[in-house]
C-alpha cells in the first residue's frame, strides 16, 4: 500500500468537503424565462438582389416578406403594437461631405425616390419587436448614379427658404421618353436650401467651361455643378473681396459673357471675356450716385456696358460703361422717336422680361396710370428709350404679378390674380384673358420656352423654342405650386388647351428658366 503524504491528504479531504456541501445546494434564484418572437425577414426567390444601381431620383422598389411567428404580415396596421418597420439610407464609405442618415419610409415594401448625391449607400430595412425591443434587420448596398440633364428649372420659395426644382419632359428636351420631375433639388443634394426669398436663377453661359448653376436669395447666392448641383461656389467664392452683408437684389448675365450682382445696394461686375471657368470673380463695388436698385436682371445689354440697374428710389435708370469704376447717369436721348427718358423715367417697375429683337418689355407704373415700356440696352446708351404704351384700361392690371415678352411674335402675357392676359401692343387690339387657373390658385410666374443664350438655344431647343409657355401658380391655402404648360402660336400668342400639361410638388415659384449642356 503506497503512503499518502499528510499535505496530500488534507488536500483531499477539502474538496471531498466542497463537492458534498455543492451537491446539497439548492438554487433558490427567482429566473424568468421570456420566449422571443421569431422575425424572419425573407428575401429569397423574390427578385430581390444584394446591390442596387440606380440613377439619383429613380424609385427603389425592395419587396421582402415578412414573417412573424411563422405568419407572414402583409400589412403593418395589423401588428402595428407588435412591430415596427424602419427604412433607413446611409452613406456606405467614409469621406468627402457628410451626409445624414435619413428615414426612407415605414411600410413593409419600400417603393420610394432616392434624392441623396452620387456615391455609395447602405439601405436598410429595420423590424423592431415592440414587446422585446430587440432588432431584425436586412442591408443592400446601393450606387447612385447622376441623371440630372437638360431641362425647364424652377426656383421656389418654401417655408422663407428658395430651393429648385426640374422638369424633364419631351417640350424641355427633345426626344425624352419618359418624363421627370426633381423638387427640393438643393436641399435634397446639399443638405439644405438658400436662407431667403428668390432673388435669381440662371444657368449662366459666361463661365462657357464650367457653366455652372447659379441661385440667388435674399441672403445667399451659391453657384452649383450643372451635372449633379453639388455645390461648387459659396457667396464668398464669388468675389475678390467678399462682402461682409448678404443682401442680394439682383443677379444676371448676357449674351456678351458679363455678370453682374446687386448686394448691399452695390454693384459688382464681372467680365469672362478673358475665361472660360468661374475663376474670374466679381469686382469691388463700383461707386456712384444713385437710390435703391430694384430686383431686376436683365439679359440683353451691349459688350460696351458692365451693366444696366434701375434705381427706384430716383425712378431711373442708371448704366455702367465697360471697364469704368462707377455707376453712370444714361445721358440725353437723341432719337425725335423716343417716348420716354431713361434718366427721367418717373414710374415704378412692376414686372419685365426681354422678348421680340431683344428688347426689354417693362410694365412700369405711377399712381394714376400703367404702362409698357421698351428699350434696346443693345444699341448705344443715347439710343435706348423706344416706345411707351399706356395700358392702364389693362384688365387686372394693378394686379400684375408676372409677364412674358414673346421674341416672336408683338405681343405680352401678364398675369393678374388666376387670369393670363394677352395684349397685342403694335395694333392696340382688346386685350383677351387667353388662361385661367383653377380655383384657389394664383400666378406667380410666366415665361416663354425660350433662353437667352442663343447657342445653348439653338443647339438644344431649335424645333420647341418658342412654341411653348410657362404659367406657374400658387395656391395660398395648400402651399402648394404648380407649373402648367401649353403651345402657344409664336405669332398671335393663341394657345391650344388641348396641349395643356401639369407639374406638381413645388413651392411658391417666383422664376423660370432653361437648364442645358453643350
Amino acid at each position: 500500500m503506497k503512503n499518502i503524504k499528510p499535505y496530500t491528504f488534507k488536500a483531499l479531504v477539502f474538496f471531498s468537503v466542497f463537492f458534498i456541501i455543492s451537491g446539497c445546494y439548492k438554487d433558490k434564484g427567482n429566473y424568468e424565462y421570456v420566449e422571443l418572437d421569431q422575425v424572419l425577414i425573407d428575401t429569397s426567390n423574390l427578385n430581390i438582389q444584394d446591390s442596387y444601381s440606380l440613377y439619383r431620383y429613380d424609385t427603389l422598389t425592395i419587396a421582402p416578406k415578412i414573417y412573424f411567428n411563422g405568419k407572414q404580415i402583409t400589412d403593418e396596421s395589423s401588428v402595428k403594437d407588435q412591430l415596427s418597420f424602419t427604412w433607413s439610407i446611409y452613406q456606405a464609405n467614409i469621406g468627402g461631405t457628410l451626409q445624414t442618415r435619413d428615414t426612407l419610409s415605414h411600410k413593409i415594401i419600400l417603393n420610394n425616390p432616392i434624392t441623396k448625391p452620387t456615391g455609395g449607400w447602405i439601405v436598410m430595412l429595420t423590424v423592431r419587436d415592440l414587446k422585446t425591443n430587440t432588432d431584425s434587420y436586412q442591408k443592400f448596398n446601393l450606387q447612385l448614379d447622376e441623371s440630372l440633364s437638360d431641362g425647364w428649372m424652377v426656383m421656389y420659395e418654401k417655408d422663407g427658404n428658395t430651393d429648385v426644382g426640374l422638369i424633364v419632359d419631351e417640350r424641355s428636351k427633345p426626344g425624352t421618353v419618359n418624363q421627370r420631375i426633381f423638387t427640393d433639388i438643393i436641399k435634397n443634394t446639399n443638405g439644405a436650401a438658400l436662407e431667403g426669398k428668390p432673388i435669381s436663377l440662371l444657368q449662366s453661359a459666361s463661365p462657357l467651361t464650367s457653366k455652372e448653376v447659379v441661385v440667388a436669395s435674399e441672403k445667399d447666392m451659391q453657384a452649383f455643378n450643372y451635372t449633379d448641383f453639388e455645390r461648387a461656389f459659396s457667396f464668398e467664392n464669388f468675389f475678390y473681396g467678399a462682402p461682409t452683408t448678404k443682401a442680394l437684389t439682383a443677379f444676371t448675365a448676357n449674351n456678351a459673357r458679363k455678370e453682374f450682382v446687386i448686394n448691399n445696394n452695390k454693384i459688382h461686375v464681372a467680365n469672362f471675356s478673358s475665361g472660360t471657368t468661374r475663376t474670374i470673380l466679381f469686382s469691388v463695388p463700383l461707386s456712384g450716385n444713385f437710390g435703391e436698385l430694384a430686383n431686376w436682371n436683365p439679359k440683353f445689354y451691349a459688350q460696351g456696358f458692365d451693366a444696366v440697374a434701375y434705381d427706384k428710389t430716383n425712378k431711373k435708370f442708371v448704366y455702367v460703361v465697360a471697364g469704368s469704376i462707377a455707376v453712370s447717369d444714361i445721358p440725353a436721348q437723341t432719337a425725335t422717336t423716343a417716348e420716354w427718358s431713361p434718366s427721367n423715367v418717373g414710374l415704378d417697375l412692376k414686372v419685365s422680361d426681354y422678348g421680340r429683337l431683344n428688347y426689354e418689355y417693362l410694365i412700369m407704373n405711377d399712381a394714376n396710370n400703367h404702362y409698357l415700356l421698351t428699350a434696346n440696352f443693345m444699341g448705344t446708351a443715347p439710343l435706348f428709350a423706344l416706345k411707351k404704351y399706356n395700358i392702364s384700361d389693362a384688365p387686372d392690371i394693378s394686379n400684375v404679378s408676372a409677364m412674358a415678352s414673346s421674341s416672336t411674335g408683338s405681343y405680352i402675357l401678364y398675369g393678374a390674380n388666376e387670369k393670363v392676359y394677352l395684349h397685342k401692343y403694335e395694333t392696340n387690339q382688346a386685350i383677351e384673358n387667353i388662361w385661367t387657373a383653377p380655383a384657389g390658385e394664383k400666378i406667380t410666374s410666366i415665361r416663354f420656352l425660350k433662353f437667352y443664350f442663343t447657342t445653348a438655344q439653338t443647339i438644344r431647343i431649335a424645333s420647341v423654342a418658342n412654341q411653348y409657355v410657362y404659367f406657374a401658380t400658387y395656391n395660398e391655402s395648400t402651399k402648394e405650386g404648380k407649373v402648367y404648360n401649353v403651345k402657344i402660336d409664336q405669332t398671335n400668342g393663341s394657345i391650344d388647351s388641348s396641349t395643356l400639361k401639369v407639374y406638381e410638388g413645388f413651392g411658391k415659384i417666383t422664376d423660370m428658366s432653361l437648364k442645358w449642356f453643350l
